[in-house]
């Protein structure tokens, strides 16, 4: 899969942008505060809706502007699609093909993109709440109703959690807590599966990546931490139910997956308590390579790479083993850098500036040229 086209306009810093990326390896370099990432911001919301930014998309909205408009020209297995989203305060119009689309559902999962940004190299020791977003960007890229179901259960928390905030002053009504009980049941359970049967595919995926790239005989894993031990949807209910003067007492929620967490380990032991910050970034460095790959298994092409200055926060020797995976990859990489002598790759590619917001195109680097292959910035 790769995007032939993006169409952006009104969207944070960005020029209105129509772009015809290079079909394996774009490099989209510039100073700091000129608009790279939001450039892969843009790529990233038109294909999952959501920025690995903010949780507001009116956040992305140009200043002084009222509505933003992104589109994608894809092709997948042979076919193209447009896929366009409007963005407005409040609310978000989806289109397929022009057309509006007639639901979320039908609108996710058409294009797949892996995020890596500086900040994915200090996973092993973030929050718990850092790992549990990982964990759920890589569930929803292989099945996208994981989407629907987090923003259910988030929006009930969010509910429940304003109700126990209120017990201190006024009276709670215990039925409205048994309703957002049962959909937190609901949704929460369908969480935590999907969790676990996710990441049991993706564990020997990453353990072959990472020895590929660590030292020979070191092993990695990814284990869920499941803060209670639950099975079904009546049993989490139950949980709830049980917790229930604790979380008055406490004004929030304070059983679910919403307190869940991945345990990244090296030779057997948590990463962030016994390995070396090389190990750590060479961990992370796998599990996005595992991602990619699990995903390519999983659809029988390669996702789309957006890759945020990473390569300038690796040593010399991560950094080298970084640049000869993108060159095997196949797929279309979009990686921003300030630096473009971090960047060595052999892959057929093209460079972009990128100034004030303001796209242009400055070489082109390809083994062969071929009509497919055409690029370009209006």
């Amino acid at each position: 899969m790769h995007i032939e086209r993006l169409f952006a306009e009104h969207f944070r810093n960005l020029e209105t942008i129509e772009w015809w990326p290079h079909r394996h390896f774009n490099l989209i370099s510039g100073d700091n505060g000129q608009g790279k990432t939001n450039l892969l911001e843009a790529i990233a919301v038109a294909a999952s809706l959501r920025s690995f930014r903010t949780s507001k998309l009116s956040d992305c909205l140009a200043f002084d502007e009222k509505e933003a408009t992104l589109g994608l020209r894809i092709e997948r297995r042979g076919l193209r699609e447009d896929l366009g989203v409007r963005i407005a305060h409040g609310q978000k119009k989806l289109f397929l093909d022009g057309k509006s689309a007639t639901s979320m559902a039908n609108y996710l999962g058409r294009l797949v993109v892996v995020l890596f940004a500086p900040t994915d190299l200090g996973l092993p020791h973030a929050e718990p709440s850092e790992r549990r977003r990982w964990l759920d960007r890589l569930a929803f890229n292989h099945e996208p109703a994981h989407l629907a179901d987090l923003r259910r259960y988030e929006q009930a928390l969010a509910n429940r959690n304003a109700l126990l905030r209120q017990h201190k002053t006024t009276h709670v009504d215990t039925g409205l807590l048994d309703a957002y009980d049962q959909v937190l049941a609901h949704s929460g359970i369908k969480l935590i599966l999907r969790r676990q049967r996710v990441l049991q595919r993706f564990a020997p995926i990453l353990r072959d990546a990472f020895a590929r790239i660590a030292a020979p005989g070191l092993l990695a894993d990814a284990l869920y931490l499941p803060r209670d031990e639950v099975e079904d949807e009546a049993q989490l209910l139950r949980l709830l139910l049980a917790n229930r003067p604790r979380d008055l007492a406490r004004g929030h929620t304070t059983r679910g997956p919403h307190r869940d967490d991945v345990d990244l380990r090296i030779a057997d032991r948590t990463a962030a308590l016994h390995a070396s910050q090389g190990q750590c970034r060479a961990l992370v460095l796998a599990m996005k390579i595992a991602e990619i790959r699990s995903l390519e298994a999983d659809f029988g092409e390669p996702p789309v790479l957006l890759m945020d200055d990473v390569s300038s926060e690796l040593d010399a020797t991560r950094n080298r083993a970084l640049m000869g995976y993108l060159d095997e990859l196949g797929g279309q990489v979009f990686l921003t850098t300030t630096d473009a002598a971090h960047i060595r790759v052999a892959a057929p590619r093209q460079v972009f500036l990128m100034q004030a917001g303001h796209l242009s195109e400055t070489g082109r680097f390809d083994r062969t040229t071929s009509p497919d292959s055409s690029t370009g910035v209006t």
